[in-house]
């Protein structure tokens, strides 16, 4: 027999037990505010899940970004936006835009026209992937993710190369 006594065994038991259920219940979680103080929308393995997790865009908040480009650019693919209105620039066209897809895509009761994690998400289940997760399209238009950083990056035309989705630039945005 072990030297442990069954007191002792249950008391290590109930420990454990106590220590798992609390990790599970208040282990760290990823919020909007962790995935902007990356800097950039990102994502790693199954692509249609990345932007669950990601920041909030609005007229308020990471108004001129790449990452409001890379909305924009769902916006214009899904109809609500012509391609010149791709501009990084989250006003009030763009507002308007978001209202109409989340009454289509969401519920009209869920249109505020602000991009949080529930439109992110939706929007992510419909990109599809040409290359093992990396080469990734919404509608017909290419987007990709960084394989060392799974940074998000897209074009708005082939004169200015690509914009990062980055929450605090907008560079070679159009």
């Amino acid at each position: 027999m072990n030297n442990i006594s069954r007191k002792t065994r249950y008391r290590v038991t109930a420990l454990a037990a106590a220590a798992l259920a609390f990790g599970v219940v208040a282990g760290p979680a990823t919020t909007a505010q962790a995935a902007t103080a990356q800097g950039f929308v990102n994502g790693w393995d199954n692509f249609t899940d990345d932007w669950a997790d990601e920041g909030i865009l609005s007229t308020t908040q990471h108004a001129n970004s790449g990452a409001t480009g890379l909305w924009q650019l769902v916006l214009w693919q899904d109809g609500y936006l012509s391609e010149s209105d791709v501009d990084c620039k989250f006003g009030p066209k763009t507002q308007a835009a978001t209202k109409k897809w989340q009454a289509h895509y969401l519920r009209a009761s869920e249109a505020d026209g602000v991009v949080g994690n529930k439109t992110f998400g939706e929007a992510s289940q419909h990109i599809g992937s040409t290359d093992n997760g990396f080469s990734l399209q919404y509608g017909s238009i290419y987007i990709g993710r960084n394989v060392n950083n799974g940074e998000y990056f897209f074009h708005t035309d082939y004169t200015n190369g690509f914009v990062d989705a980055s929450y605090t630039s907008a560079a070679n945005c159009r």
